[in-house]
């Protein structure tokens, strides 16, 4: 066998610059998804950002909206499963249910694979490709896009935010559960208020993994939009309804047609998203931001072991010998799962003690029971001092008066952090990830509440009693779902990555990104580029 020939090949003459060769080669296609729990309205979401893509300053796109449920249906067709017919109604809606679950049992991200299917072949059709078999179907360069209505579980985002990198972007809807009640009782003709509960709870997190599990899904969200106001009251569009206009900044982002800038809420939030990555817990990382009234970072927060002397582990600027965290123990292990098992062992020594029946059950099934159990959501044996009350006590040990001010956490509150976040006389709390184990609407529903109605106000401003005794303002503190750009989008979304001025007037001038946007990908892959770049002389 001889050696290969791996010389260099011969140069072209043309000389292209390694800019042009990449810009030569964009794909000008954008993937978008919505996700958010039934009743929310991800198709409304969906339709709108359609309507906005195709009118958008700076070039229109061809859109195509592909819907899950479509690919559902077809799977069952060839699956030799009934199909339910379009009636809305909650049996043909839970019918649908059980064909994604089914769907998803070998592959949880199996409907995003019909989605992705399906692009593939919209995109043919769209070239006039008549014949494509198992080739690629590269794109042509046109302005094109994507929007996937819905999204169901997380494995799905993963899968596409895999396959399409920085050129998909995800969606979330989020609304208030009374809303969303309201709605599915009005959409569906035989949905009462407990069914329509029960079909919302297996919405949004099923007891089998490969069920739908929305919540999960919603928190991997690059962007956020609050749909809790319904779209058409008495024939027209409420002022009060504004998914448009957020859904028109979010194009404007992506097509930098004009210069968008991070609000307060989406640093404070990316901020708590960074102070979270400092966490070595085992169990999860959470982190949280505090900001006073005038918009300013007063401390950070993250979920770790305390150290003597004030703070947490990992904030030294020096190493720290020994660091006492669980992680880097001598034998590393959660505090708290031990501590549940010992509770656990200890209650089953006790069941066999009492009940001789219960000796020939293996241990290991009645450790899993229980672990599934309440004892298995017990908080308090954890070393961790949460984000929360990190940040509170930040703020204590610098001096801070945390009345009045405002707190962006990654995570739900827990019920033991909300009772600190009460007392320290929080007004507001705002949070992307659920939390299922929190109790804390449970146990304080005195001062929490998560309803954002007209009459709310900040407990800090209220300072009648008389008011609160006639109900006109209820002083609680307010936790509710974040909205905007979320962290995970926050660098694509505002880095400046291109000239915004003339460059002899100073006169505003937006210019392209000099290496491409950050959301355009390539027609060809990696390897494919490495031999344009190889061919070219230099």
């Amino acid at each position: 066998m001889g050696v290969p020939d791996i010389s260099p090949p011969s140069p072209t003459s043309s000389g292209k610059k390694s800019r042009q060769i990449l810009a030569e080669h964009d794909a000008n296609e954008l993937i978008f998804a919505v996700v958010g729990h039934v009743g929310s309205g991800p198709g409304t979401v969906a339709k709108s950002l359609c309507e906005i893509l195709q009118s958008a300053s700076g070039g229109s796109y061809d859109v195509a909206i592909i819907k899950a449920s479509e690919k559902i249906r077809e799977w069952a067709k060839t699956n030799g499963q009934e199909v339910p017919s379009q009636e809305k109604t909650l049996k043909n809606m839970r019918q649908l249910q059980d064909l994604g679950d089914q769907m998803r049992e070998t592959d949880q991200s199996a409907v995003a694979r019909a989605l992705i299917k399906e692009i593939r072949l919209v995109r043919a059709r769209k070239q006039n490709l008549k014949e494509i078999g198992d080739d690629p179907v590269k794109p042509d360069g046109k302005k094109r896009a994507y929007i996937l209505d819905s999204i169901r579980h997380p494995a799905e985002v993963h899968l596409l935010r895999s396959v399409y990198g920085s050129s998909f972007t995800l969606i979330g809807v989020v609304c208030k559960e009374s809303k969303c009640l309201e709605r599915v009782r009005d959409k569906y003709s035989d949905a009462g208020t407990e069914a329509a509960r029960q079909f919302m709870s297996r919405d949004a997190k099923d007891t089998i993994k490969h069920g739908q599990r929305v919540a999960d899904a919603l928190y991997l969200s690059d962007y956020f939009v609050d749909n809790s106001v319904d779209r058409v009251q008495g024939g027209k569009s409420p002022k009060e309804w504004i998914v448009n206009e957020n859904l028109n900044r979010l194009v404007k982002i992506i097509t930098h047609s004009n210069i968008i800038r991070p609000s307060i809420s989406e640093t404070a939030m990316f901020e708590a998203h960074a102070a979270a990555l400092r966490s070595a817990c085992l169990s999860r990382q959470v982190g949280a931001c505090l900001v006073d009234a005038n918009g300013n970072v007063v401390a950070l927060g993250t979920n770790e072991a305390p150290k003597a002397g004030g703070g947490l582990y990992g904030e030294s600027l020096e190493e720290e010998k020994p660091d006492g965290r669980c992680a880097y123990a001598d034998t590393p292990q959660c505090s708290n799962t031990a501590e549940q098992n010992s509770i656990i062992g200890k209650i089953i020594g006790e069941l066999r003690d009492n009940f001789p029946e219960l000796k020939s059950k293996p241990e290991d099934s009645l450790k899993t029971l229980l672990r599934d159990s309440p004892i298995g959501s017990l908080l308090e044996f954890s070393r961790a001092v949460h984000a929360e009350m990190d940040a509170l006590l930040t703020a204590g040990r610098k001096g801070v008066s945390t009345i009045g001010t405002r707190m962006w956490v990654t995570t739900f509150p827990c019920h033991y952090c909300a009772r600190h976040i009460v007392s320290a006389g929080v007004d507001e709390v705002q949070y992307i990830e659920p939390y299922q184990k929190s109790k804390a609407l449970d146990l304080h529903e005195d001062s929490v509440t998560l309803e954002h109605t007209p009459d709310w106000a900040p407990p800090s401003e209220v300072r009648k009693a008389e008011d609160n005794d006639k109900g006109k303002n209820p002083a609680k503190v307010l936790f509710r779902h974040f909205t905007g750009v979320a962290p995970n989008m926050y660098r694509r979304a505002f880095f400046k990555d291109r000239d915004l001025k003339h460059d002899q007037t100073g006169i505003l001038k937006i210019g392209e990104a000099a290496w491409g946007s950050p959301w355009h990908l390539k027609r060809i892959s990696y390897v494919g580029i490495e031999a344009e770049l190889a061919r070219e002389r230099l």
